[in-house]
């Protein structure tokens, strides 16, 4: 009996060992999992499904981390002799695996980035043959991810090696493949000796935006910094950056075997004037980050703090002025952006990352913004702004520039700024003043025949300027200005002397100052004092008339609701910023921040978009 009971258990140590059990099961994930499900085709374990598939099939796994160079050598040759997308994917992938494993040995690491970048190419070119495969093909995300990561490793290593921008130098890749690389082609609005460095928008992340301004695609996202005086009678902010995108292709060698020999060239494209690039006949998105260029801009502070700016007007005044936030483009309109009281050109940070996404808007328009103290008094600050937007105009035709975009202007300006920008788009002249002053003061003090004085008070309509923003304008002043905070930021503000001494006793009349009080242009004839709601410089402003020709909007703050006419942003009342005759009005819920309200900024998105409709069919 003892023989016949041990057969079971023979049996069963006999089917064991012959491995006819089978691990093949299932495990429920439920609700949890479901959201991951198709996750496997695109990541699964560090690869997608197919290289996961592919490594298995022919028992590659336990090769690529112990012997990474017969790993690579084995898998070319089923490239070579089953060359797919799925093959050379697999390629891409486990190559830049490798590569990220030997990040501290650089040298090691940029031949597996090159041997990704072979691979990706080979999957371009042989696999994308038609739109639909291109967008339902999870490989292509796979490919082109791959593509991005390994050319942003490759230009960090040339960077540290000075060899970003140079040529005729060779390198190997991991399967031995020899590569020359060849001088760069740049394709950017500035030449490159005006770039001062390359920096990867992926090194940098931006903080505080609202709107992330990216685009996936087919490249490297870079800021080219430039030289303050890079473009002569150009004045750029400090720091100033643009996008660009790194793109890199490989040709077959002028000679020896095309698949042991390459030609490289790395390509510097202007992101803000290509959208797209052809892949094998097919086009494909460009990677584009705007975001990270505008944030790396103001990643410093200014030169003058806000306060500087606004109590000691003489020791600022070299900063003000126009500056150009990218370099001109004839086909571009500018948008001319005047900031608030206490402020500068970087409060329209938000505004700017939002609207440049926007294709449309990036290649029709351009950003420009005025800089200036907004200590000094109104008058004279709108006077800088005419003047600064003749001055530009004038360059430019000098030049034998194309002005027709450039009589396309469209101004935005919050608070203070939205004052400045009305008289810019208003009219003055001798009748008005005297009416205003009275006749006999006007005359007798003899002060309508000197320039400075017609200079700031005699002007019409700037013709560039075809439509205004105003984005929570005090038209009528705010009542913040008389406080006694208000008044005593007033007191803080040092005039300079020029303009104390600048038509004195004329200035004395308008405002009805009393021969006695010698001092008050000291402290009251300025920005803050305008703003009071029986200031003389309002009540002339009022006065006014706005060209017929420029149609205008309200964006509006409204501390408790949106879409209510009435109430207050906390600085500005609905009433004060309400004009009548606005082509469009829009109040949302807001402190008097307005313009980093997204609402706000959507609107001006749309009253540019229709701009742009009006001006075309102005055309035809």
């Amino acid at each position: 009996m003892g023989r016949y009971q041990l057969i079971p258990g023979l049996m069963i140590v006999f089917f064991v060992i012959a491995g006819c059990s089978s691990d093949v099961g299932l495990r429920k994930t439920g609700p949890a999992g479901r959201s991951h499900y198709e996750d496997s085709f695109i990541y699964n374990g560090g690869f997608s499904a197919e290289t996961v598939n592919l490594l298995g099939n022919h028992l590659l796994n336990s090769k690529m981390n112990v012997a990474p160079e017969q790993f690579i050598r084995e898998l070319e040759e089923l490239c070579r002799t089953e060359p797919s997308g799925t093959t050379f994917i697999a390629m891409a992938e486990t190559s830049q695996m490798l590569a990220s494993g030997l990040r501290k040995k650089p040298d090691m690491a940029v031949r597996y980035d090159l041997t990704t970048l072979i691979y990706t190419q080979k999957y371009f070119q042989s696999s994308i043959t038609g739109q639909s495969n291109l967008l339902f093909n999870p490989e292509s995300i796979i490919a082109v991810k791959c593509y991005n990561q390994a050319l942003t490793e490759l230009f960090a290593y040339f960077k540290s090696r000075a060899l970003h921008t140079a040529g005729t130098f060779e390198l190997t890749a991991a399967g031995g493949q020899v590569i020359r690389f060849e001088l760069p082609k740049f394709s950017l609005p500035v030449a490159l000796g005006d770039i001062v460095e390359f920096h990867l928008c992926s090194d940098y992340r931006p903080v505080n935006l609202t709107h992330n301004s990216r685009t996936f695609g087919i490249g490297v996202p870079l800021m080219c910094e430039l030289k303050k005086d890079s473009i002569p009678e150009t004045v750029f902010s400090d720091g100033q950056v643009i996008p660009a995108t790194l793109a890199i292709r490989l040709f077959p060698a002028e000679q020896g075997d095309t698949d042991s020999h390459y030609r490289a060239k790395l390509f510097y494209i202007d992101s803000r004037s290509l959208n797209e690039v052809t892949v094998n006949n097919i086009r494909v998105p460009l990677a584009q980050d705007f975001s990270t260029p505008l944030a790396f801009m103001v990643r410093e502070p200014q030169v003058f703090n806000f306060l500087q700016r606004t109590f000691q007007i003489e020791l600022t005044q070299s900063a003000a002025g126009l500056y150009h936030l990218e370099p001109h483009n004839d086909q571009r309109i500018p948008i001319v952006l005047v900031h608030g009281l206490m402020s500068d050109i970087r409060t329209w940070m938000q505004l700017i990352n939002t609207l440049q996404s926007d294709p449309e808007l990036r290649r029709n328009y351009r950003f420009m913004g005025f800089s200036y103290s907004s200590g000094n008094p109104i008058l004279v600050s709108a006077m800088q702004l005419r003047q600064a937007l003749a001055g530009e105009r004038a360059k430019l035709a000098a030049d034998g520039r194309d002005l027709t975009r450039f009589d396309r202007m469209v101004l935005i300006g919050h608070s203070m700024g939205g004052l400045i920008s009305r008289f810019v788009i208003s009219s003055s002249d001798d009748e008005l003043l005297s009416d205003f002053v009275g006749k006999e003061n006007y005359y007798t003090a003899g002060m309508y025949k000197d320039k400075a004085f017609r200079d700031m008070m005699i002007f019409q309509p700037v013709p560039s300027v075809k439509r205004v923003v105003f984005i929570a304008v005090p038209h009528r002043g705010s009542d913040l200005a008389q406080s006694w905070y208000g008044q005593l930021a007033s007191k803080m503000i040092k005039i300079p002397q020029s303009l104390i001494e600048f038509n004195t006793k004329l200035i004395r009349s308008m405002i009805n100052i009393p021969d006695d009080k010698k001092d008050y242009l000291m402290t009251h004839f300025n920005g803050i004092d305008n703003l009071s709601p029986s200031g003389a410089a309002l009540r002339l402003l009022n006065m006014l008339p706005i060209s017929e020709n420029v149609p205008y909007h309200s964006v509006i703050g409204n501390e408790k609701q949106r879409g209510i006419p009435g109430g207050s942003d906390g600085v500005v009342s609905y009433s004060s910023s309400h004009l009548d005759g606005a082509e469009s009005e829009i109040v949302v819920k807001s402190d008097h921040s307005v313009q980093q309200n997204p609402l706000a900024i959507q609107e001006i998105k749309r009253i540019l978009k229709e701009h742009l409709k009006h001006q075309e069919k102005k055309n035809d």
